[in-house]
């Protein structure tokens, strides 16, 4: 459980600090607490979609996101982000796909280094 919370806490952090870095008008509109609904959501859909493509490709799904060494996960990140952007328009403000999928890489690298903790 602590994990959990390190994780998402580390990801908050991206989403806060990072996010405008990568481009000026990606970012959250708000408070902090937009920055964890952001995350949360975040979270839960990849883990469905993810889910979803493994039970609908009967396999194959897991097979391609290795032959793209990983690639095809980022590209799914920067989609969820997108997806995010359009069904909650006041919390997320996504300028471009290039933006959405380099905040999918720090999202990433975050969910990463904070599973990897000890």
């Amino acid at each position: 459980m602590k994990n959990l919370i390190f994780r998402v806490a580390l990801q908050v952090l991206v989403v806060i600090f990072i996010f405008p870095l990568i481009d000026a008008s990606l970012k959250v509109k708000g408070e902090i607490q937009n920055s964890i609904i952001l995350v949360l959501v975040f979270i839960v859909a990849n883990f469905i979609a993810r889910k979803l493509i493994v039970i609908f490709t009967l396999g194959i799904g897991a097979v391609v996101y290795y032959i793209t060494l990983g690639i095809a996960g980022l590209v799914l990140n920067a989609v969820i982000l997108i997806g995010i952007a359009k069904f909650f328009p006041d919390i997320l403000n996504t300028p471009s796909f290039v933006s959405a999928f380099l905040g999918g890489i720090c999202l990433a690298v975050a969910n990463y280094l904070g599973s990897n903790e000890d």
